[in-house]
């Protein structure tokens, strides 16, 4: 039982190295699938927006903490995942599958999204993952160890 997690863990990492270096790369396929160019250019355009008219007046284009927040918006979308994100869900999703499975429980789909409307899909996805980004930013401000 506890090969079948470690084995886990190691394609976790595996795979998500496997992806960050692919995005890097540029070797997604069609290249506008590219998650990792897609954040930098937006992040460009972003910027670009706030020197032209920034939120607070007189406020440097190089401010304060400039180049902190361009490194914890890589942190949180590729190495968080990287560093153990992934594999730590993918234990936890296993470990409750296992767990609900020596209740003889074996359907563990509460609700098949897959077969929702494509629009439904996509606007339950951004609600919940927007939720969950907002949570983590808003830890990372108030919980001091994080």
């Amino acid at each position: 039982m506890i090969e079948k997690y470690i084995d886990l863990i190691i394609q976790s990492f595996v795979g998500y190295w496997n992806y960050l270096l692919s995005e890097i790369a540029f070797s997604s396929s069609p290249w506008y699938h590219n998650y990792f160019y897609w954040l930098i250019g937006l992040s460009l355009i972003v910027w670009g927006l706030e020197a032209v008219t920034p939120w607070r007046h007189k406020q440097s284009l190089f401010r304060k903490d400039f180049w902190l927040d361009g490194f914890y918006m890589f942190f949180n979308f590729f190495l968080f995942s990287l560093v153990g994100y992934n594999a730590i869900s993918n234990v936890a999703v296993e470990a409750f599958h296992d767990l609900l499975l020596s209740f003889g429980l074996s359907n563990t789909v509460a609700l098949e999204i897959h077969t929702w409307p494509a629009w439904a899909q996509l606007v339950t996805m951004f609600v919940i993952g927007d939720f969950i980004q907002w949570n983590i930013h808003r830890m990372l401000h108030r919980v001091p160890w994080l």
